[in-house]
């Protein structure tokens, strides 16, 4: 069984028609913590009252039966290890899959994160990995603005998506690092010509291999 754990409706939406498109065979359930982050914000404290929302969350949906719990929302994945330590069950980052599919597809890549306070989280887990295994790294934002407070605007999500990589000049792959952006990936892939890489997708693939 692989708990997802949610922090938005568009997310577990997202998540949900991925499952469908992939045909999954492992057993999956998915637990919505509405409450935990603010769409709206443009700051996520990383402090103790935090993880004591995340943990509470995740200690009312864990029923025993967890192989992995994945954390679909990216801004609170870096208390994966610490979630990890207490449950006793692996918790999965939502973009570390995503982070090295991304990294062995090119050198200058543009990451998208929708969720302001995420960037610099998804960021330095993208850069950690570049240097553990020695390899020249740029990457380049390509969003600014809070496009999550308006994720379940698909044509919106897509344009400012589009908006952004339009911006970036030359790019090797495109990395959609939060799962929201899942159910765009194929419209940004035509409409560039650029390798996408989607966090979701990424993720379930993983998933398909070790389950």
């Amino acid at each position: 069984m692989i708990l997802f754990l949610h922090a938005a409706p568009v997310s577990l939406a997202a998540t949900q028609a991925g499952l469908e498109r992939v045909r999954a065979a492992f057993r999956v359930r998915h637990a919505l913590a509405a409450g935990i982050v603010d769409p709206r914000a443009m700051f996520f404290a990383r402090d103790a009252s935090s993880y004591a929302r995340i943990r509470s969350a995740l200690s009312a949906n864990v029923r025993g039966d967890e192989k992995r719990v994945v954390l679909s929302c990216s801004v609170y994945n870096g208390f994966a290890e610490r979630l990890e330590a207490e449950f006793g069950v692996p918790v999965e980052r939502s973009y570390d899959a995503g982070s090295h599919a991304a990294l062995e597809r090119g050198r200058r890549i543009g990451l998208a994160v929708s969720y302001p306070p995420s960037y610099p989280v998804v960021e330095a887990h993208v850069q950690a990995l570049a240097r553990d295994a020695g390899r020249d790294l740029r990457l380049v934002p390509l969003l600014s603005d809070n496009a999550f407070s308006f994720a379940d605007d698909s044509e919106r999500y897509a344009r400012a998506l589009l908006e952004g990589v339009a911006l970036a000049g030359p790019l090797e792959t495109i990395f959609l690092a939060q799962y929201s952006m899942d159910p765009v990936a194929p419209r940004i892939a035509e409409a560039t010509t650029i390798p996408v890489v989607s966090a979701l997708d990424a993720t379930l693939t993983r998933l398909g291999v070790i389950s």
